[in-house]
């Protein structure tokens, strides 16, 4: 019984996926817009009651339920006739099979469903297109002035490492104010409140698994690396926001993130927006002219080389086989999520970049209300 009610939602969430492939303008407004969007916001205000990661409990739990579930199985093969033993493993496989097909529709009903809805660009009316050398070393000229000047608005210590504005609760409020700003100027639904973004305890385990953070479907939390580089995190905790809100392509998260920066008070956050997608450019730039990348790198001020600097160190510690193998499952995950580029997806953020500079140029809209200028420096 237990098994047949699982499968038959797994039937139900397999019927949505189907929508969604079928007619995925219907299903972006229907259900991702207003059906995942509503009820995402009620589950993630009722996770952020818990004060720590729910995500990484069930994690932790996992771990130990297979270890202790091994162990057992061992112990039984000792004491017990085999019999008896198989019976036990037949009940346990089958309680196993059970969780695992409800794990999976939760998971296709939170997150594998948003693959397949109306991509970023056409909700925009952006054309299909790639950008040229000639269009990503323009804007790569632009975000150098942009990173330069937001960089002056930051707090240094002595050693040059920026020093915080805001706690992490703060940067939350602040993602989701400028959140509810581009939502007004742009007219997409990423607006909302979705408390559920939490600091990883095992952060060290997440960066030698290379990872900065990442979106637990089963509980709709946005995990957090707090041990990152304190420059980085705003940007982090704003590309995960972008996940929560429905947006599961690595590129449309990213460009959310760069969109971000205009519509914030938080120079912190402005700063920590412009500087990761900056790094997206300049590793573009890199494959196209390693000249201009160089010519690039020569126009940044101190403070931005600093932390560049600092995030390449701090990365280069957990550059371990244990992180490749971590990036080939990510590898092969987004691929299995129809985003054929795999990893390499992340990068596509400049092209949607390009198209946005095209459009707007240096006069991109703002929102005067929540927005600082970046275009003085001090």
């Amino acid at each position: 019984m237990k098994l047949r009610r699982s499968f038959w939602f797994l039937s139900f969430s397999l019927l949505v996926l189907l929508l969604f492939r079928l007619f995925p303008a219907l299903m972006d407004a229907v259900y991702s817009r207003f059906l995942y969007r509503y009820a995402a916001q009620g589950i993630s205000w009722v996770m952020a009651l818990l004060p720590f990661s729910l995500a990484e409990l069930l994690l932790l739990l996992l771990v130990v339920f297979l270890l202790f579930s091994f162990i057992k199985v061992c112990v039984l093969l000792v004491t017990k006739p085999f019999k008896h033993v198989g019976r036990l493993c037949a009940k346990w496989f089958y309680g196993v099979v059970v969780g695992a097909v409800y794990a999976i529709s939760v998971f296709i009903l939170t997150c594998g469903v948003h693959y397949h809805r109306v991509p970023l660009e056409e909700h925009l009316k952006y054309p299909d297109e790639y950008a040229t050398a000639e269009e990503l070393l323009a804007l790569a000229d632009y975000l150098v002035q942009e990173v330069n000047s937001a960089a002056t608005y930051t707090r240094r210590n002595l050693e040059g490492d920026m020093v915080p504005d805001l706690t992490f609760d703060g940067y939350k409020k602040e993602i989701d104010r400028a959140y509810d700003s581009l939502e007004q100027s742009t007219g997409l639904v990423v607006g909302g409140r979705f408390p559920a973004t939490k600091p990883f305890v095992a952060s060290r385990l997440m960066s030698y698994a290379y990872l900065s953070g990442f979106f637990f479907p089963w509980t709709l939390e946005a995990n957090i690396n707090k041990d990152v580089p304190v420059f980085r995190m705003p940007a982090i905790m704003a590309h995960e926001q972008a996940h929560v809100r429905g947006f599961m392509r690595e590129n449309e998260a990213n460009f959310l993130t760069y969109l971000l920066a205009r519509h914030t008070r938080s120079g912190d956050l402005k700063y920590s927006c412009l500087l990761l997608s900056f790094n997206y450019v300049l590793n573009a730039l890199y494959k196209a002219s390693a000249e201009e990348h160089k010519k690039v790198l020569q126009q940044l001020s101190p403070r931005v080389m600093h932390d560049l600097l600092t995030a390449q160190e701090y990365w280069e510690k957990y550059r371990t086989s244990f992180a490749e193998t971590s990036q080939k499952v990510n590898n092969a995950y987004l691929k299995a999520n129809a985003q054929q580029d795999g990893v390499a997806s992340y990068g596509r953020v400049v092209d949607l970049m390009v198209l946005d500079f095209k459009r707007n140029g240096t006069k991109v809209q703002q929102n005067t209300e929540q927005f600082v200028s970046i275009s003085e420096s001090t």
